[in-house]
């Protein structure tokens, strides 16, 4: 259109250099505006703020900063031809803004249920951050089972350590404490795993741009702030979702937490996931 313009006043038309139409790499929801609209007018996305929208609004709702967007975009250069941004480079830049300030939690997904038993203790206390001893432990009451990612889940006989407890061997299908001698763990004999309290753990609801993941976490989640980032060990990092609306309601302006109940009637967290 705008070489119309120069054709008609008889300018010499200028080399221009763009960034070129830019395409995600992470999903699968093509990036063009009329395509994601017509998605969320079909309920097939909840909003602009979906985590399967490649939006910048749901890149802000998982806890991505903008900061991390500006330097990948930076670091593309320009270009006259269309360009591919690897989300991998977003996500890189976000953890680095992030990673020092992150607390640690422990987050199972579609876990399984194992009872526990021997001389155990009642409490685990892994660090809030390993490279932050002032941050201080997190309580984590241990209970008389726990649950597991089923991946993790060990086969009778074999061992496993249980991060801020000890380590387990499978027992009659328990898992029965055998000690707290971290030898094992540097020997590498055991699998080093992260759990959580069968019966006082947190039901959580992640949204990823992949779709929803239920799971348990440590109790302390629950009393998180609402847009407080965590780190889910093993799993990743999410951001405390905010009031418990629907995901294009901006009306109220609250700062409540996001609750909402899950199938069975317990209320569950929901949080948004950012990235590994």
């Amino acid at each position: 259109r705008q070489r119309f313009v120069y054709d008609y006043f008889d300018w010499e038309y200028p080399e221009v250099v763009h960034w070129g139409h830019v395409q995600l790499d992470d999903y699968d929801v093509k990036v063009s505006t009329s395509t994601i609209a017509e998605l969320i007018d079909d309920g097939e996305l909840d909003g602009w703020d979906d985590p399967r929208a490649p939006t910048i609004k749901s890149l802000r709702r998982r806890g991505i900063r903008g900061e991390a967007i500006v330097e990948a975009m930076v670091g593309l250069g320009t270009s006259t031809s269309d360009v591919d941004l690897a989300m991998s480079t977003v996500y890189a830049n976000n953890r680095d803004l992030i990673d020092e300030e992150t607390d640690r939690r422990f987050f199972v997904r579609d876990g399984d249920q194992i009872p526990i038993s021997g001389d155990h203790p009642n409490e685990a206390n892994p660090p809030l951050h390993p490279n932050h001893e002032e941050r201080g432990v997190r309580e984590i009451p241990v209970g008389d089972s726990v649950v597991l990612e089923p991946e993790d889940v060990p086969e009778e006989d074999e061992r496993i350590w249980l991060k801020g407890i000890g380590c387990f061997r499978v027992t009659d299908g328990a898992l029965e404490y055998t000690g707290d001698d971290l030898a094992v763990v540097r020997e590498g004999e055991v699998d080093v795993i992260h759990w959580a309290p069968a019966k006082e753990g947190v039901a959580v609801r992640m949204r990823t741009p992949d779709g929803d993941v239920r799971g348990h976490a440590e109790p302390a989640v629950g009393g998180l702030e609402a847009d407080e980032m965590v780190q889910f060990e093993r799993v990743g990092f999410a951001r405390i979702d905010n009031a418990a609306q629907s995901a294009t309601d901006d009306s109220s302006g609250g700062r409540s937490r996001d609750r909402h109940e899950a199938d069975d009637g317990t209320e569950e967290t929901v949080v948004y996931y950012a990235h590994p």
